[in-house]
């Protein structure tokens, strides 16, 4: 399944623009939203050109976040450039659910989001202050708004452990946001995460999933049945 380059990450960031009345950028090639201070997932740019990395990193306007790049550029101190991995998979019904020593559930409450969040900004490294935030995101975009946005939580005797999320655009389901507590891991809480986002997205028709894997992701999304479709290099600015 042939998958344009990152048109889910784009619909996301841009709806995650409208939710928390992001600022647009519109560069000569480059675009995206900046919208947030605290979280540098919220604020992701996407090169259509080669960039220098101080043009790309400027762009960020000082706050944490992603920019997406068209070539990796020549090395510049101080800035960290990674490879990044878009995978794809095509749906299929799992025999069973997944064996695991927790639950996974959607996010709904108020408290749902407070320990997602607990989770995800302890891995992820988010300040705090995303908080609220990913509180108005999830009132925005999640069951109570668009119903775009699924967010998911895996609990191991009653204690958040690890998170996951689900954006649905144009019969395709981007996954994102997958983290586990450090002390939490081998637990096989990673790949329920990637089960219950598949039988969340089949249960809504759509059979087609994309993510951007970085190399210690990529083995869990390969078992998943995901399969590398390209590579692309990710400045990150934390």
């Amino acid at each position: 399944m042939a998958e344009q380059r990152l048109e889910n990450p784009r619909a996301l960031n841009k709806a995650l623009a409208s939710a928390l009345r992001g600022t647009e950028v519109r560069r000569p090639g480059l675009s995206g939203f900046l919208n947030s201070r605290f979280d540098r997932f919220l604020n992701q740019l996407f090169a259509s050109a080669d960039l220098h990395l101080r043009d790309a990193a400027t762009a960020l306007a000082g706050r944490p976040g992603f920019v997406w790049l068209q070539t990796r550029p020549a090395p510049l101190e101080g800035l960290t450039v990674v490879e990044a991995t878009q995978m794809t998979a095509t749906l299929e019904p799992p025999d069973r659910p997944r064996s695991l020593a927790g639950e996974v559930a959607a996010v709904r409450s108020r408290d749902d989001i407070d320990d997602w969040f607990r989770v995800y900004s302890a891995v992820f490294g988010a300040f705090p202050r995303a908080h609220d935030e990913w509180r108005r995101i999830h009132v925005a975009l999640g069951p109570a708004g668009e119903n775009s946005l699924l967010l998911l939580i895996a609990r191991v005797d009653r204690s958040p452990a690890a998170t996951g999320a689900v954006f649905f655009h144009e019969g395709v389901a981007g996954l994102y946001c997958f983290t586990t507590l450090e002390r939490m891991r081998g637990r096989g809480l990673a790949s329920a995460l990637v089960d219950a986002s598949h039988r969340a997205a089949l249960a809504r028709g759509v059979d087609r999933a994309v993510l951007q894997a970085t190399s210690s992701g990529q083995p869990v999304y390969a078992r998943a049945g995901y399969e590398d479709e390209l590579e692309i290099p990710l400045l990150l600015m934390r």
